[in-house]
């Protein structure tokens, strides 16, 4: 296949092109030429030949007849109308061989014109002699043959000269030549043609197999992917990516990515058995299709594949290390769902081991069930943010937060997302957040968040009085320019106060990019509305967002409270994090305070707020406007207040 290639390399290469231009312009050259030298033949055709040669033995037979008349009439016994007519005739013959189209073959050649000219001129000057004569009856018809005879002689030659002579020979020669030339010229465009015709089947094939191989690698590309149309079901089928790409890509350009590729590709091919196939995707995706080796799990396999991926790559400068991570989709019984279906869900495997941080996922019952569900929210969500009837509906809760000094102070409430589907049940928030983050509806989510909030909140502020802070978790998609004019618009125009709104930034969504969150976070800060550092200790990078964020409140993660009661380790590491919040002049708002020793412990440490179970779960708002006018709930008051409000408080 190697050498295949390079022999095609080599036939399309710059020599080659040229040579054939050049056999072009030759051909063109050659056609020109002929074209040149036909040019003068081209009046010459069979017909004005035939045309020719019997014009001019017509002019032969009537001189010869005039001639016969002009002898009778010398003899006495010849019919002067006889003579007349004879004379007429061959007077016409002259007019038309001078005059005529049709003659035009006959003058052409050589200086018949001329000739015939003469001639003519002749036979006028015997016209008035032969007329006296003929009226007379009777007179010197011997003068007349003796000025008759060199005419005739003339006539004899130049026919001779026309049929038999080297000019005519040298015509028919010369019309021969010209069908040479012609045939000749047909048989060399037919061959360059054939040739050219070749040359371009040859060239559809080097450009389709071109198009369908990796110029890198030289491995079948996604044009060839797109070509297969099954997949035989006993094979596994493998989507592999190489780990973290980008940053080569970007540390050590295009070419160095090439070289890590190449080498990515000659690891991955010592894993192949005969009858196994890799496609190159991209410059950092692989598909494989591997037949089952005897003897060897899916998860050996897999593992085999990590160890074969996974080395340092070495630089000049630098070892970089490398690995790869991998989606498998199992042999299936049967036909099985079909190709294009077993290539996605190998695809969805890749996903999923992204999600879970793992370096392969293998294809199960769980994961197609998940997908299967995963559509559904998705369609579900489509028709829902579209007002259309719909099996899944979303809702909002509240989730009160309230003082570690008084728990019967209710500081404000967390917004809390739930979706109820009619065939699913209820569903995750985390997972409809998630879902929509990847289908692209975070932003239509945002907004509808925005609006219920709005439109459900409006009896606390405006009847109420309340003034505690609404937490709201904001989703990536809202971290744009537009969270401004939205905050604005659908919240703060809409009657919830500025002062009162408080977005939730989770150290994923941060991580998007510092600069563009401390603007959002400035020019929110302008419209009174704060910020907090939600699910603090989650990420890998918790002390660089508190030191660049500039939020006000820090959310600590409720895995750092779990068995605080239990374990004095655990409770000085929660200490110190609410010691960390307060010198850095933040709130710490404590998630996950689940019973009463933890509240104690929480409350020793000097917590400012705590959000659990252990204080009001999730509620919807009714429950919450509920709680806040039991009379022994308190909350912050938007002053002045209603006297009604007031009492309320009181």
């Amino acid at each position: 296949m190697l050498q295949g290639g390079l022999v095609l390399k080599k036939l399309f290469s710059r020599t080659t092109t040229v040579f054939l231009f050049l056999v072009v312009v030759f051909l063109l050259g050659a056609s020109f030429y002929t074209y040149i030298q036909d040019r003068k033949l081209q009046s010459v055709s069979l017909n004005s030949l035939r045309m020719a040669s019997w014009n001019l033995a017509q002019l032969d037979n009537e001189a010869g007849e005039l001639d016969f008349q002009i002898r009778l009439m010398a003899s006495g016994v010849g019919d002067p109308d006889n003579l007349l007519l004879r004379y007429d005739i061959l007077w016409s013959r002259y007019d038309y061989l001078i005059n005529s189209e049709e003659s035009a073959p006959t003058r052409e050649h050589d200086n018949n014109e001329e000739r015939l000219q003469d001639l003519f001129a002749e036979l006028r000057e015997l016209e008035g002699p032969i007329q006296a004569l003929a009226e007379q009856g009777d007179g010197r018809w011997v003068e007349v043959l003796a000025a008759w005879e060199p005419q005739k002689d003339e006539i004899r030659d130049l026919v001779t000269d026309n049929f038999v002579g080297d000019e005519t020979s040298r015509l028919m020669t010369s019309v021969q030549a010209s069908r040479n030339r012609l045939a000749n010229l047909r048989f060399m465009t037919l061959g360059a043609l054939i040739a050219v015709f070749i040359y371009f089947a040859l060239a559809m094939v080097f450009v389709r197999r071109q198009s369908r191989m990796d110029p890198v690698t030289g491995l079948p590309n996604s044009n060839y992917l797109r070509t297969v149309r099954q997949v035989s079901p006993d094979k596994l089928i493998v989507a592999c990516e190489i780990r973290r790409f980008q940053l080569v890509l970007g540390d050590y350009g295009n070419e160095g990515a090439n070289e890590l590729t190449r080498l990515f590709v000659r690891k991955l091919r010592k894993c192949l058995s005969s009858g196994d196939e890799l496609v190159q995707i991209s410059q950092s995706e692989f598909v494989m299709f591997l037949s089952p080796r005897e003897g060897i799990s899916l998860e050996q396999t897999a593992r085999l594949l990590v160890e074969a991926t996974t080395f340092d790559w070495r630089q000049p400068e630098s070892v970089l290390h490398i690995s790869a991570i991998f989606g498998i989709d199992p042999p299936c019984v049967g036909d099985g769902s079909g190709w294009s279906i077993r290539y996605q869900q190998a695809h969805r495997a890749l996903a999923q081991a992204h999600e879970e941080g793992h370096s392969y996922f293998i294809n199960g019952e769980n994961l197609r069930k998940r997908i299967e569900e995963e559509t559904q929210i998705h369609s579900g969500l489509s028709r829902f943010f579209n007002h259309e009837p719909c099996p899944l509906k979303l809702h909002i809760v509240y989730q009160p937060i309230v003082s570690t000094m008084d728990r019967n102070y209710v500081t404000g409430a967390e917004v809390l997302l739930r979706c109820q589907h009619e065939s699913l049940g209820a569903i995750p928030p985390n997972r409809v957040v998630d879902l929509c983050e990847r289908l692209g509806l975070g932003g239509h989510l945002g907004r509808w968040l925005f609006r219920r909030i709005a439109r459900e909140t409006a009896e606390l502020y405006k009847d109420l009085g309340f003034h505690g802070n609404l937490s709201i978790n904001l989703n990536p998609s809202m971290l744009t320019d537009q969270l401004v004019d939205q905050v604005q618009s659908l919240l703060i125009d809409a009657g919830v106060p500025g002062n009162a709104l408080c977005m939730e930034i989770t150290e994923d969504n941060a991580a998007l990019e510092f600069e563009t969150i401390n603007r959002l976070i400035g020019q929110l800060r302008d419209l009174g509305v704060s910020f907090a550092l939600n699910d603090f200790g989650t990420g890998h990078s918790s002390l660089e967002y508190v030191r660049e964020l500039k939020v006000q409140r820090l959310k600590i993660d409720r895995c750092f409270v779990d068995g605080i009661e239990l374990s004095e380790d655990k409770a000085r590491f929660l200490g110190s994090i609410i010691a960390m919040a307060e010198q850095a002049y933040m709130k710490s708002v404590i998630e996950g305070v689940e019973n009463e020793a933890q509240w104690q412990l929480v409350e020793q440490m000097g917590g400012s707020l705590i959000q659990g179970y252990h204080a009001h779960r999730p509620m919807p708002l009714a429950d919450l406007i509920a709680l806040l006018q039991d009379p022994a709930t308190s909350y912050p008051l938007d002053l002045p207040v209603s006297t009604a409000s007031r009492r309320l408080v009181e």
